[in-house]
C-alpha cells in the first residue's frame, strides 16, 4: 500500500490588512452558529461543549491556552482541545480533553482550516458560536463576548 506524503505546513507573512482580509475569507468556510453537525464520536460529546481547535506554532493557540480551561469551567462547559499537530502531544494541562487530529477526522466535519477556532456546540451538534480570531488584546473578554457567555 502506497502512503501519501505527510503535508509540508507553508508559512507566509502577510501585511496585517492583507493577513486579515485573507484569515476572514477562509474563516467564512467554517462552519457557521446555527448549522448540525453530529459530533465525531471520539470527542464524547455529551453536553454542552465548547470545541478549542489548534495547532502549533500557534501564537493566538498559546493565549487561549492561559485562560480556556477556566472560561469552560466557569460557564458550565465541557472543552475539548482538537490538537492538529503532527508529531506527539507533549505533556500538556488539558489531559482527557486534549486529541490529536493528525488525519482531520476530527476537524474536518466542522470546516476548520484556521487556528484557533473555538466552537461551542451542543450535545444534538447544534452550533451555537464560533470565534475564528483572537484579538491581541483583551482576548479573554473578547473570546467570552463572542461565544455569548458573557
Amino acid at each position: 500500500m502506497t502512503q501519501r506524503p505527510t503535508p509540508t505546513p507553508v508559512r507566509i507573512r502577510l501585511p496585517r490588512p492583507i493577513g486579515a482580509l485573507l484569515g476572514r475569507l477562509i474563516a467564512a468556510r467554517t462552519v457557521q452558529p446555527g448549522a448540525v453537525v453530529p459530533p465525531p464520536a471520539a470527542l464524547n460529546v455529551t453536553r454542552r461543549t465548547l470545541l478549542s481547535f489548534k495547532t502549533e506554532a500557534c501564537v493566538a493557540c498559546d493565549t487561549l491556552d492561559v485562560f480556556l480551561g477556566q472560561l469552560a469551567h466557569t460557564h458550565g462547559l465541557d472543552l475539548r482541545v482538537i490538537d492538529a499537530r503532527r508529531g506527539d502531544l507533549p505533556p500538556h494541562a488539558y489531559g482527557d480533553a486534549l486529541h490529536l487530529d493528525t488525519d482531520g477526522s476530527l476537524r474536518r466535519p466542522y470546516r476548520v482550516q484556521v487556528y484557533p477556532t473555538l466552537i461551542l456546540t451542543g450535545p444534538d451538534g447544534r452550533i451555537e458560536a464560533v470565534v475564528t480570531d483572537v484579538p491581541e488584546q483583551d482576548a479573554q473578554a473578547s473570546v467570552t463576548r463572542r461565544l455569548g457567555l458573557g
